[in-house]
């Protein structure tokens, strides 16, 4: 059996690195366009690349690029000979067809790095699925990271003219009469505050513990899935599957909790559970109560979600509670890792990230007990990476006589939008806040 090479792609041309080579010799004005796309370690020769690099180099200590002088700089740097001497130079220079062509052999160089990097990734994963040391989940985490971070990086600059986003700019503006800035929360002066949820947000949610960060976050996971039937996944640390159900279920309903929790039900309470079962049975909610589990973990789950039901915002409870990728000495480190992951991870997947965080005792010591950013439990990382911080602040948390019932939701940080504070009803009983503006009935 004899294999056509026609048909197999190459995964390193050559001559094409040698045309790269001589045409930055011959033109220096394309050795910054050059630069914005290649890295020396696109170039499958490493004295292709080394050459390279020591353009670049000449090029930031102004020294000229022609063959002469480049063989000067080599020499006296004493690379020259390692590199194939001022003939090999001459060689390279002699490649080029034509200078107003290099952008496509730039590009051919651009390919084939990119297929080397996709075929070591590949013997990578073939390595770790055989290795018995390896369990089938690691070894996924492990493919989804390498095949990021093979990834083909674009052949252009990445940037463009202010002009190019007149048309589409004003478009979007437009349709904002009619549409939304983002995914509502389902409380209406945030949404109006914040805008909603924006895709590639970090939208970090705190609060002290017992004080109901889960039940607020739950309340926007369900509000999303439940009333505007988008798809959310939602990563349970620390509650069950179990448990998130019957607090969905109570605050859907409208029923005590404890009620729901000891199978202690009225008539009415079940005429209440049944008029949201049908609504509940299709939400788009994916649920897990995985108690370990890492960012990496979370963004395959959310990868293959979305691969096949779509995705459209990721809840995470809580925080502090994500193992760290990497290994970490200390509390700091560890929440800081997680931290930068969420953000990347929303960047990623391009929907909003809302993940809530412990805040540590400070509030205890201070008169007014009001919020601030450096309450969170940690890390000052998560108020950096963040987006929007929204503290979940009781009153009555503190002292059982002041403002019962009610809530501030505290916005200390908010990229583009408002900071200030709305104030929602908390009715914990059944597991939810509720704009103050609720009906009768439903109270």
């Amino acid at each position: 059996m004899t294999v056509d090479t026609q048909a197999v792609a190459a995964v390193y041309d050559l001559d094409a690195e040698r045309v790269v080579i001589g045409a930055l010799m011959s033109s220096p004005d394309l050795i910054d366009e050059v630069a914005a796309r290649l890295v020396p370690d696109d170039f499958y020769n490493p004295r292709h690349g080394d050459l390279y690099a020591a353009i670049l180099a000449a090029r930031e200590a102004g020294t000229p690029t022609e063959p002469i002088a480049l063989a000067s700089y080599l020499a006296d740097r004493g690379d020259l000979t390692r590199l194939g001497g001022a003939d090999y130079l001459h060689t390279c220079l002699a490649a080029v067809p034509v200078a107003a062509q290099t952008g496509w052999y730039v590009n051919r160089v651009l390919e084939c790095a990119a297929r080397r990097r996709l075929q070591a990734a590949g013997v990578r994963i073939t390595q770790a699925s055989t290795s018995p040391g390896m369990t089938a989940q690691q070894v996924a985490d492990l493919a989804a990271d390498l095949l990021q971070q093979a990834q083909p990086r674009a052949g252009e600059l990445g940037m463009v003219p202010l002009g190019d986003l007149l048309e589409p700019g004003l478009a979007a503006i437009e349709h904002r009469k009619a549409t939304p800035a983002g995914i509502s929360t389902g409380f209406h002066d945030l949404d109006r505050m914040l805008g909603g949820l924006r895709p590639k947000q970090l939208v970090t949610i705190a609060a002290p513990t017992g004080a109901g960060k889960s039940v607020f976050l739950t309340d926007i996971a369900r509000h999303i899935a439940i009333t505007q039937k988008l798809t959310v996944a939602m990563f349970s640390l620390e509650m069950s599957r179990e448990e998130i159900f019957e607090r969905i279920l109570a605050a859907e309903a409208g029923v005590s909790y404890q009620a729901i929790r000891d199978g202690d039900l009225s008539d009415r309470d079940w005429q209440r559970v049944s008029s949201v079962l049908g609504p509940m049975s299709v939400a788009p909610l994916f649920l897990c109560d995985d108690s370990d589990l890492t960012v990496r973990q979370i963004k395959t789950k959310c990868q293959i979600l979305r691969h096949r039901h779509g995705l459209d915002a990721v809840v995470v409870d809580y925080m502090q509670l994500v193992r760290p990728s990497r290994r970490c000495n200390t509390e700091q480190e560890q929440v800081a890792d997680v931290s930068r992951d969420l953000k990347v991870l929303a960047s990623t997947l391009e929907v909003p990230v809302i993940a809530a965080a412990q805040m540590n005792r400070n509030p205890d010591m201070r008169a007014d007990k009001l919020p601030q950013l450096s309450d969170l439990r940690g890390s000052g990382a998560i108020a950096n990476d963040s987006n929007v911080v929204l503290f979940v602040h009781r009153p009555d948390y503190y002292d059982p006589e002041s403002r019962p019932g009610e809530a501030d939701l505290v916005v200390r940080k908010a990229r583009n939008a408002e900071r200030g504070v709305v104030t929602v009803a908390a009715q914990l009983h059944m597991s939810r806040f509720v704009d103050m503006a609720l009906p009768e009935e439903d109270a």
